[in-house]
């Protein structure tokens, strides 16, 4: 065993982390080739030191809403989509506002049209 792989097989050996570039490159193909997401070439290129791994945020995961309810602002999701895949949001019904305000604001129409009547 000569040249690239001798240098490898010596770095896992004596557990060098400082490879040289012309060792990187094919070890990063070589997981790109084998890996079956983006996900899992991230992983196994965190597992063998070639990329700085991922901070840790202990803050929970923002949720990205396609719109807010207009009157209370909380996020909001379409009635066919599951909470599941959208946790901490509430379905818009109407108007772009989410059930209870929207029935509020009819409530408040009505009155305000039985008034008048």
């Amino acid at each position: 065993m000569s040249g690239p792989e001798r240098y490898i097989a010596e770095s896992a050996i004596f557990g060098d982390t400082n490879l040289v570039d012309w060792t990187i490159a094919p070890a990063m193909r070589t997981v790109a080739a084998n890996a079956k997401d983006a996900e899992d070439a991230r992983r196994l290129l965190e597992m063998l030191g070639l990329i700085e791994a991922r901070p840790v945020s202990d803050s929970p995961a923002v949720v990205v809403c396609q719109s807010p309810c207009v009157k209370c602002g909380k996020p909001g999701r379409k009635p066919s989509q599951s909470l599941e895949k959208w946790p901490g949001t509430v379905i818009l019904k109407g108007r772009g506002m989410c059930a209870p305000c929207y029935t509020a604001v009819l409530n408040a129409e009505r009155e305000a049209r039985d008034v008048v009547a």
